[in-house]
């Protein structure tokens, strides 16, 4: 034996052990490898084992070849094991079960012979008939293969459905683990023979055309089918469909509906290969059908309908037509159709206005199903819906934002015949709003115009036209014209006009659109008010009625805008306040402070607050009304008071204004706190505000509480105020004069104070007598300031006696002052003045003698008596009075001579001199000069005489740098050709000369003399000796000689020394100086 046989032979004898120990499974594996290497051997090996121990190696064969054991049989082939099995067994069931699965999994051809066999094993013609799982593994192999070789063939669900019957969990095991892969073959094969009799599987086209009459077997039970096929593919959508169809046609039509929505979800998540649109469509109507059928389903029944028509719209109605084939079945699904199509119109409106958001889309896809169910509608139509229907469409695409196709049908609607135009001014009005959305304003606009200018007008579509005009109006920038069309909307359909708003009006212009009314209503609510502000009480009275009833046709219309927007903007305060605005100019106050009252809050606005306060007010409840005004002030925002007046009553406005300054009045005599006093300042800028700036007393007494309170510019602008409507108002010109004071400006609170004077000058000084002393002091001195300077151009300009009208302001400051502080003489001089200026000299002097005596000790009056003797004629004793203020107050004479005139003034200049001359002899120089002082300015320094007669007085008194000025002015006066005074003049040029020496001015001192001695050196000479001295003068011209020629400055060295020679010829050191000189300019140039 060679070596395979012996390997054989080994593996039998070693399965021989194992079979004895009680092992069949692992001895049939040894057994089975034995064949696999020489299957003779084998053979004849397991003939020679006794019967019972080959029994039991068959059966474990036969079990690893059914599938039943559970013992491995890990690198044996079924195949091989088949092979051994058929050998040792010939004929064996199994071995040639598993022969003919293997054939039909593999190239499937031997299908009818593969069935033959099983029938004949089945009928028990070539041995006993199999029982038990043998028998079902051989019914569902001869099932395979008639599926195999035709799968049309009716018998296959009839062999499936055979063996399901005999043993239900057996049957499904087994076709799960033996016929996988041909499960889907199988439900094709069912769902061949079982669709046909349901047509809701199937328009009735597909049908005859997929299928003939013969195909479909009416003897299967489909009830056990399905149960067949849920159970070996629940998730199959052919199966589902099988499904739902059954329970159909068996009017389960809740659970038929559950299938084929199973079905349709099978159909989504499968992502290979896709439902396709017809049958996709088919099944929702099949499921519309199943929903219609079982009664209150109406919503799903419609969605369905709308899905599917949506999908695939030919085989959508043709499968209508075929579930729904009886004529009242139809219409009534129509209907049904219909009906939630407006019901998910009016849901949309309500979701539309419940919106928070006024920009919001929020909703809009509600109209999805809505459209759907719409365009369902127009394809069951023959026509492809009626006008009507196709209205309703383009409305309902438009509010969904498909403005494109809306414009395309209501362009084909509004193209239509005359006689078929019915609904043309809503086709107008959805062609307007797409052209709208297209940017074609101005085609919108044509359209808009047309439905509104319609001779029999359409209200809805009027509503939709204003509101459109009116969106057109306010992006051209007509506010005033688009809140009009808004008003008429309003006022037509509110609520129509709200939606429209809402759904129609592009939502980034939906804000701008609420400000722009709301601005407009207030606009057009206080320009009534306005106008009736502007007219005066006499001709309000007049034309009482037409403002009444223009103030009730805008009232109107405002409130219905306000309505408009409070429904546009439900939580914002504007529209609500604009609303009770209206209601109060309506008369409606009621409703106006209830409507105000459902707006307050905890922490109420200051708009709410001011408007309750007023309302209070009207409703006479005056301690309500006080506390608002309270906690409006302490909120501190008054500024809504103002739009808010401006639409008030006047019979309120002047209720408002009482109570405020009232209260203000009440508030400052109870205590002067700061706090207290911008309190009062707060109602007072209410009574201001509500007597429209009018308020005099009010202004007034603000203007101080500012002025109490530091802020003098503000208090200066109260003042003003008053000013502008009162310029002679006395208390607004001294308060804004006295807060100028507290300011230090001089000038503007000087003016004020005049003017008030000129209008009541005993109030005025009541006013001044009520500041404190230093202001008190202050604003007297800035007057008396302005009065004499005032004084003082009117003399300049005008000779003495002046008129009347020239003093009577001087005359009211004087007065004025006189009472506010009668100890003070300044004002009395001020007055005496004043009356010397008008030429009342006897008056003046008896006030001067009332007030100072006939011997006043002090200079200024003393003077003022100089002025009287002058008047007099007594010029020397005028001269002798008015000496006193020469020298101390030169202003106050300068002034005091223009209280002369020219004739007076010369004489006095003379007396002056003349008295001067005397006094001057007795050695008074002091006096002398006061007198001198007098005549030079008596005459206004015109007379070189009476300069010279002072500058020898100043001389004398050793006040050379006065006498020098005034030498000045008589050298400056020498005439150019006045030869015989040039004695005169070299006398002049010599003093002067003199005075320059003796107060350092050597070198111009030393020209003096020089030109005088060329001008007159005889009369030069004689000054000289009378003054310095010849040896003293030319001493001087030596040294600044010497200096000159030590500076190598020989011609000036060679001047002085010259005019040194002049005034003492014998000089020795000035001739030896000049022959120096000379002998250094000797040469060329000889010095002459």
């Amino acid at each position: 034996m060679n070596g395979i046989h012996k390997g054989a032979a080994e593996l039998c004898r070693e399965g021989d052990k194992i079979l004895l120990s009680g092992d069949a499974g692992r001895a049939a594996a040894l057994y089975t490898y034995a064949f696999g290497n020489n299957a003779g051997s084998t053979v004849g090996h397991m003939r020679g084992l006794n019967a019972g121990h080959l029994e039991e190696v068959i059966s474990t064969l036969e079990a690893w070849l059914d599938g039943v054991s559970n013992n491995s049989i890990e690198g044996l082939s079924k195949g091989l094991v088949a092979v051994f099995l058929s050998t040792l067994c010939p004929n064996n069931v199994s071995a040639s079960l598993y022969k003919m699965e293997s054939v039909l999994q593999g190239t499937g051809h031997a299908s009818d012979e593969i069935f033959a066999r099983c029938s004949a094993l089945l009928e028990g013609k070539q041995m006993p008939q199999p029982e038990g799982r043998t028998r079902l593994i051989l019914e569902l192999t001869r099932a395979l293969a008639c599926l195999l070789s035709d799968t049309q063939n009716p018998k296959v669900p009839h062999l499936y459905l055979q063996a399901f019957h005999g043993n239900k969990s057996e049957t499904i095991r087994l076709v799960k683990e033996r016929q996988t892969q041909y499960v889907k073959l199988l439900i094709k094969a069912f769902y061949q023979q079982i669709s046909p009799r349901y047509s809701i599987l199937h328009t009735k086209g597909q049908m005859e055309k997929a299928f003939s009459p013969t195909q479909a077997s009416e003897d299967i039970d489909v009830l056990k089918a399905v149960e067949f096929l849920l159970a070996i593919a629940p998730d199959d959508i052919q199966v589902r469909e099988l499904q739902a169809a059954v329970l159909f046609s068996s009017e389960n039509f809740i659970e038929s509906a559950e299938a084929l929505s199973l079905a349709l979800k099978l159909g989504e998540s499968q992502t290979e290969h896709a439902m396709v649109p017809e049958k996709r469509a088919c099944l929702l109507v099949g499921r519309a059908a199943a929903h219609f059928s079982a009664g209150g389903r109406a919503r799903e029944v419609c969605k369905d309908l709308g899905d599917g028509f949506g999908l695939h719209p030919a085989t959508a109605r043709q499968q209508f037509q075929s579930l729904f084939s009886d004529t009242g079945v139809g219409l009534a699904a129509r209907i049904q159709l219909r009906q939630q199509a407006e019901k998910g119109v009016s849901e949309f409106r309500e979701a539309v206005l419940m919106r928070p958001d006024l920009r919001s889309l929020k909703g809009v896809e509600m109209l999805d199903p809505v459209i759907a169910q719409l365009r369902a509608l127009c394809h069951l139509e023959s026509d492809g819906g009626g006008r009507e229907l196709r209205v309703r469409l383009a409305d309902c695409l438009l509010l969904r934002g498909e403005h494109r196709e809306a414009l395309s049908i209501s362009s084909q609607l509004a193209a239509a015949a005359p006689a078929q135009q019915s609904y043309q001014n809503t086709v107008q009005v959805l062609r307007g709003y797409s052209r709208l959305f297209s940017e074609d304003h101005k085609g919108a606009l044509e359209d808009f115009q047309a439905v509104i200018e319609h001779s029999t007008p359409h209200p809805p579509s009027c509503v939709r036209a204003l509101c459109g005009r009116g969106i057109l109006r306010m992006m051209a920038g007509s506010h005033y014209l688009t809140a009009l069309d808004y008003i008429t909307a309003s006022q037509l359909q509110l609520q129509d006009a709200s939606i429209t708003v809402r759904c129609l009006v592009p939502w980034n212009y939906r804000g701008l659109l609420c400000t722009v009314l709301l601005e407009q209503g207030r606009v057009m609510l206080e320009g009534t008010e306005e106008q009736r502000a502007e007219t005066n009480p006499r001709a309000q009275q007049e034309h009482e009625e037409g403002h009444t009833n223009n103030k009730q046709r805008s009232a109107v219309g405002v409130h219905a805008l306000a309505l408009l927007l409070m429904e546009l903007q439900p939580g914002a305060d504007g529209p609500q306040i604009l609303t009770a605005d209206a209601l109060y100019q309506l008369g409606r106050a009621e409703e106006a402070y209830r409507l105000l009252l459902n707006i307050e809050h905890t922490a109420p606005r200051p708009p709410i607050l001011a408007r309750l306060a007023i309302l209070q007010l009207h409703r006479g409840f005056l301690y309500d009304a006080y506390q608002l005004l309270k906690k409006l002030i302490n909120s501190g925002d008054t500024s809504c008071l103002r739009p808010l007046l401006s639409v008030t009553s006047l019979q309120d406005l002047a209720l408002l204004e009482k109570h405020c300054h009232t209260a203000s009045k009440r508030i400052l005599c109870g205590q002067q706190a700061e706090s207290a006093i911008r309190e009062a300042v707060a109602y007072l800028s209410i009574a201001i505000m509500a007597s429209g700036g009018g308020a005099i007393d009010s202004l007034l007494e603000r203007a101080r509480c500012y002025a109490l309170l530091g802020q003098w510019k503000t208090a200066i602008f109260d003042f003003t105020a008053i000013l502008k409507e009162h310029p002679d108002h006395v208390q607004a010109l001294c308060g804004r004069g006295f807060t100028y004071l507290m300011l230090n400006q001089q000038k503007e609170c000087t003016l004020d104070i005049l003017v008030a004077l000129q209008c009541g000058a005993e109030e005025v000084t009541q006013s001044m007598l009520s500041l404190k002393d230093k202001a008190q002091k202050l604003v007297s001195e800035w007057l008396g300031q302005h009065c004499r300077s005032s004084l003082s151009e009117t003399l300049s300009a005008n000779p003495v006696p002046c008129s009347e009208e020239l003093l009577r302001e001087a005359f009211l400051i004087s007065g004025a002052l006189m009472n506010t502080d009668c100890r003070e003489p300044r004002w009395h001089l001020l007055y005496i003045d004043t009356l010397l200026a008008k030429g009342e000299v006897n008056a003046a002097g008896a006030h001067l003698k009332q007030v100072f005596g006939q011997e006043p000790r002090d200079a200024a009056a003393k003077a003022r008596w100089g002025v009287v003797k002058a008047w007099q004629q007594n010029y020397k004793v005028a001269a002798n009075y008015l000496s006193v203020v020469a020298q101390k107050e030169p202003a106050t004479l300068d002034f005091l001579i223009t209280l002369l005139q020219s004739a007076q003034r010369k004489r006095l200049a003379q007396a002056a001199s003349q008295q001067a001359s005397i006094v001057s002899e007795s050695g008074q120089w002091e006096q002398a000069l006061a007198l001198l002082t007098l005549a030079v300015r008596a005459v206004n320094e015109m007379k070189l005489q009476y300069l010279r007669q002072r500058a020898a007085c100043l001389a004398h008194l050793g006040l050379h740098e006065k006498a020098v000025s005034d030498l000045n002015k008589v050298i400056q006066g020498h005439s150019a050709d006045g030869r015989e005074e040039q004695r005169v003049w070299a006398e002049d040029h010599c003093r002067r000369g003199h005075s320059l020496l003796l107060c350092s001015h050597e070198e111009s001192g030393l020209q003096d003399f020089s030109q005088a001695l060329d001008l007159h050196e005889e009369q030069a000479l004689l000054c000289v000796d009378a003054g310095l001295g010849t040896q003293r003068l030319a001493k001087i011209f030596l040294r600044f000689a010497l200096q000159n020629y030590g500076q190598q400055k020989l011609d000036k060295a060679w001047l002085m020394t010259e005019t040194g020679l002049k005034v003492d010829s014998g000089h020795v050191e000035l001739r030896r100086l000049r022959a120096r000189i000379k002998r250094e300019v000797s040469g060329p140039c000889t010095v002459h």
